[in-house]
């Protein structure tokens, strides 16, 4: 299954990759720093030139694009409809949880730091798609 990971927080990128290499080894993950970096990425999924993420982990708040404006770009493509989006972050405002799940794209907020658990059970809900 390919992951995608858009989070500019190092440590977060390593603990996604083990916990999520723990659940099979026939995880494939893509790192992102910053919302821009995804979106160039899926515009090319949409165009054909790479395999979308059936799993996708979005920080709130990320230099350059964060993930507010991300998600509402991808809102707009309609190639994610399989895929299980996450909202992810370490804040605390009582808001972003709200947003995030008012969002029909968004299948949860997570909140960091996030129980090892939590990754096994995300995917294997994606494996269900």
């Amino acid at each position: 299954m390919l992951i995608s990971i858009v989070d500019d927080d190092p440590v977060f990128q390593f603990l996604c990759r083990t916990y999520f290499s723990n659940c099979s080894s026939d995880v494939e993950m893509l790192f992102f720093n910053n919302g821009m970096e995804a979106m160039e990425y899926f515009l090319d999924s949409n165009n054909g030139s790479h395999r979308l993420p059936k799993l996708i982990l979005v920080d709130i708040n990320m230099p350059i694009m964060d993930g507010w404006a991300l998600l509402e770009s991808m809102e707009a493509m309609p190639i994610f409809s399989e895929s299980h989006v996450y909202m992810v972050s370490s804040s605390i405002a009582a808001g972003d949880r709200e947003r995030s799940l008012s969002k029909s794209l968004i299948k949860d907020y997570l909140k960091k730091p996030i129980d090892p658990t939590v990754f096994d059970s995300i995917y294997k809900a994606a494996l269900e798609i």
